[in-house]
């Protein structure tokens, strides 16, 4: 049996991974020039270009991105370890009323409980509504949030009795920024999930960043496996499939695990549209925060909805004697053009941190236009959608998921289980 997989993101790999160990022979097909699709890390020198093998860099990720390590899939595949992952502290900075004020879960920092209920960030109530929503979305399997009822994220808080103070001060800007939705219009079983991982795991960031994860299960494939770079699929063909470069590769079967956009325009079946968000990273002489902390604006003003510095989580993410500061701007901020990005950003930043961001120097303004699906009711119905495309055609993704690493892993699972139930 021969299996092509299109795209070597964490769903193509997955697929590949469970098709190999099968026995199945497989060539995965990335357009791009590395495996990880939008999961990669760039690096560039002090001087701002790609730097050498071996030289000090700094660890730009495409976006920011952070690891879950209580997702099932990244339990199941990933050699965590291996990773020499660097780790956030429970809990976040956040800006509000002109300071910093410390939000922390208290079971798994109890020394912060004072500073936390001190915070205005919501009142005393809402802090130990947050303990209860913990133990609410514990219950069950890990996939139980993804069953839960069907509406937006800021009506799940509302149902939970978060306050309005409680919901623009913390849960926006930090799940608002995690599911790029500032509007909190996403489903609230993904806001559910999501928080039920924040509370069961670590959030954490590769010592070789984000892309290391994709590159450690791209080592890992089975020998049965062959990874194609820079290989473009153009046409889905009846007997397999075309390449740019006018090649055909036959196939028994073909999965497309590339990004919604690409997947829609080689089997024409229907994707969700994409959020969209702007990456800004800055080198710096010293880390603002000396904290491994996201810094949440909960104030609302932005045009950042999150900062922090990577490393101080991960010290591999800048040269020594440098730190790196990445700042997340949502699509309600994005109609600006770079130059104006950047000044709101700046200007913002040095309210918060004072004059000396003016020396930061701009590394990359990246603006990812499918960065994650649309999942706002009535999206997300079913948290895994049939794989089954017909004709040979199986389809993955977090567009065919949830919009998360394991909605992307499993969804690869489930689409290599359709293959092998249909070709044995």
């Amino acid at each position: 049996m021969r299996v092509a997989v299109v795209g070597a993101g964490l769903a193509g790999l997955a697929a590949a991974a469970d098709l190999g160990a099968a026995g199945a022979d497989v060539v995965v097909l990335e357009a791009g020039d590395a495996v990880g699709g939008r999961v990669r890390t760039d690096r560039l020198g002090a001087d701002g270009h790609p730097a050498a093998d071996g030289e000090a860099a700094f660890q730009l990720d495409r976006g920011f991105q952070v690891l879950l390590t209580a997702y099932p899939e990244v339990q199941q595949r990933v050699d965590l370890p291996a990773l020499r992952p660097g780790r956030f502290a429970p809990g976040a900075l956040v800006r509000a009323e002109g300071r910093f004020h410390r939000v922390a879960d208290p079971l798994r920092a109890p020394a912060s409980l004072p500073a936390t209920l001190r915070a205005p960030i919501g009142t005393v109530a809402d802090k130990l509504r947050v303990a209860r929503y913990r133990l609410r979305t514990g219950r069950g399997d890990a996939q139980a949030p993804l069953r839960g009822p069907q509406r937006t994220a800021r009506a799940e808080l509302a149902a939970q009795g978060f306050s309005a103070r409680m919901v623009e001060r913390f849960f926006r800007p930090l799940f608002g920024g995690v599911l790029l939705d500032p509007q909190l219009t996403t489903s609230g079983r993904l806001l559910a999930f999501t928080f039920r991982m924040f509370s069961e795991g670590s959030v954490v960031l590769p010592a070789e960043g984000i892309g290391a994860l994709p590159r450690q299960l791209a080592a890992g494939l089975p020998d049965r496996v062959l990874v194609r770079l820079e290989a473009p699929v153009t046409t889905l063909t009846s007997a397999g499939l075309r390449l740019a470069s006018g090649e055909e590769v036959a196939a028994d079967a073909v999965v497309i695990a590339t990004d919604g956009p690409t997947a829609t325009r080689l089997t024409g079946a229907s994707a969700p549209p994409g959020k969209q968000v702007a990456c800004l990273q800055f080198a710096a002489e010293r880390p603002p925060v000396d904290e491994p902390l996201i810094v949440l604006d909960g104030d609302g003003h932005g045009p950042a909805a999150h900062m922090s510095v990577p490393s101080v989580v991960a010290p591999g993410y800048a040269p020594p004697g440098t730190a790196l500061v990445s700042a997340t701007v949502l699509s309600d901020h994005l109609d600006a053009d770079d130059a104006t990005l950047e000044a709101g950003v700046r200007a913002q930043m040095a309210g918060w941190f004072g004059a000396r961001v003016a020396a930061w120097r701009l590394l990359r303004c990246e603006r990812i236009r499918y960065a994650q699906p649309d999942q706002s009711p009535p999206g997300l119905a079913v948290p895994y959608q049939p794989a089954r495309l017909g004709s040979g055609r199986y389809l993955a993704g977090d567009h065919h998921a949830h919009a998360s690493q394991q909605g992307a892993l499993r969804s690869g699972a489930l689409a290599a289980a359709a293959v092998l139930d249909d070709l044995g």
